[in-house]
Formats: structure tokens, C-alpha cells, sequence
């Protein structure tokens, strides 16, 4: 089994090994293309050199190049002659508002049709998405927890979610620890006043392949949720990474009303 490895400033990453249904080349391309989508390096910050990449990997720097040749081709990574290779993602749109109970309602019900394995409940030094997204102090760490959702006996989706550690000590002595951390910390009496949720598509990493039963490069859905109590205090960051074969999001639209705005829910 390769063990993770971690970078400068990186969150931990598996070495590239053969034997898990994709080539060493592909394995490196999935895992820095998810470094710029989840922000682990925003547009315009430099990644690692090939040479530094080739060591947190453990693969030649042929490999390195192969991967990064394609980031570039489809405009996840732009070289600059003399300067190194940054990240380069493209803006979101402007966001829809949800009632919140609507959510509530949707994160209610997944729970109850599904069920949890392999949870793993540590204390972390968080990354720095997760430090920008919880608004936490230099040094602050945070209580991370990561569990597999199952429909049935087949895993739905591989979840991480990040809680402050004053917000994760009251959720001690929790009686039913399967449910989403979003019903748990409501379940405390924390007032959620709002999130802000971002779906997007995403590749398989090995760990997420090996955890979904997928081939490393899979397609994934990827939700990412920010919860923020009455104060605005973000109070969770949630990293759902469900597949895309077993997963579906239902938006319901409806028309403008007596000269009104529409609403919509999930």
C-alpha cells in the first residue's frame, strides 16, 4: 500500500502506483487538477516545479510533464516562460438563493436513505481553503471527519467535513454520529442562519477512487458546503465528492407568481 506523502503547503497525497486502473501520468493530472479546483492553489499561484512534483509523486519527471502538458492544454495551468507553472481557474456566477428548510429537508433525507463506513474523526491543522473558508486564526486547528456514504451496500460519496474546535466540542456524547454534521450541530441548538454551496464536477483521486470503488479519473460530483450560524460565524466546511453514476441533484423551478420572483428548491 503507498502511503501518503505531503508537499510543501500540500495536503497529504498518495504516491502514483500502477495497479489501480490508471496510468502514473493520469494519477498525477487528476490529483493537481483538484488542487485548483478546491482552491488548494488559487489562480495565479505557482505549483510546485516538475522536479518537486516528481518527489512528492515519486514518478519520473517525464510522468510530471505528461500531466502537466495536458493541465495546460485544457486551461487548468498556464506556463510562464522564466517564471514557473500557476494555476488558472476560471470565475463562478452568481449565486441562486435557496430557503434554507429546503436544504435542511434534502440533507434529512439523503441521511435517511443512506448509511456510513469508515469514519475517521481527527484533530488537524486545517488547509488553507478551509482556513479562509471558516474564517480561523493563524494556529487554529479544526476537527475533520471523513466517512464513506452508502446506498445499500454500494458507496454514494466520500465526505470531509471541517468544524472548529469549540463548535466540535459540543457535539460530544452525540447519540447518532451517522447523521450529516449539518443535522448534528442543529441538533445542538446552533442556530444555522445560512450556507453557501457550490456543486461542481471534478476526477477521482486514488484515495477517492479506492474509498467510491471507482477507477482513478472517474467523473465525481463535488459539492462543497459552507454553514454559517446567526452570528455569520462560519461553523462547518463540508467536501462531498459523491459519483456521478449514483448520485442526482433534482432542482425544482417554478415560474414568477402575481408579478413576484420565482423560488426554487432541491
Amino acid at each position: 500500500m503507498s502511503r501518503p506523502v505531503r508537499g510543501p503547503g500540500l495536503p497529504p497525497v498518495r504516491r502514483a502506483k500502477d495497479g489501480i486502473g490508471a496510468p502514473r501520468y493520469h494519477q498525477v493530472y487528476v490529483t493537481v487538477r483538484a488542487w485548483v479546483q478546491d482552491g488548494t492553489y488559487k489562480p495565479g499561484a505557482q505549483i510546485p516545479t516538475e522536479p518537486e512534483l516528481g518527489r512528492i509523486f515519486g514518478v519520473s519527471r517525464i510522468t510530471i510533464r505528461k500531466a502537466i502538458d495536458a493541465l495546460v492544454r485544457e486551461g487548468w495551468l498556464v506556463r510562464r516562460q522564466g517564471r514557473g507553472t500557476f494555476a488558472r481557474f476560471p470565475g463562478g456566477s452568481r449565486p441562486v438563493s435557496i430557503d434554507m428548510g429546503s436544504v435542511l429537508a434534502q440533507v434529512s433525507d439523503l441521511a435517511a436513505l443512506t448509511g456510513v463506513r469508515d469514519r475517521v474523526v481527527a484533530e488537524v491543522d486545517p488547509d488553507e481553503e478551509t482556513r479562509a473558508a471558516l474564517a480561523l486564526a493563524d494556529g487554529e486547528r479544526v476537527q475533520r471527519e471523513t466517512h464513506v456514504r452508502l446506498l445499500g451496500d454500494s458507496p454514494l460519496g466520500l465526505i470531509t467535513t471541517f468544524v472548529p474546535l469549540d463548535i466540535a466540542s459540543r457535539l460530544e456524547g452525540s447519540a447518532s454520529r451517522d447523521q450529516p454534521m449539518f443535522m448534528l450541530l442543529a441538533a445542538t441548538g446552533l442556530r444555522i442562519a445560512s450556507a453557501d454551496q457550490y456543486l461542481g464536477a471534478t476526477l477521482a483521486g486514488v484515495d477517492a477512487a479506492q474509498s467510491l470503488g471507482v477507477a482513478v479519473g472517474a467523473p465525481l460530483l463535488r459539492l462543497v458546503r459552507v454553514v454559517k450560524d446567526e452570528r455569520e460565524r462560519p461553523v462547518e466546511r463540508v467536501v462531498a465528492l459523491y459519483r456521478a453514476d449514483a448520485y442526482q441533484y433534482h432542482l425544482h423551478l417554478e415560474a414568477p407568481r402575481h408579478g413576484g420572483r420565482g423560488r426554487s428548491r432541491p
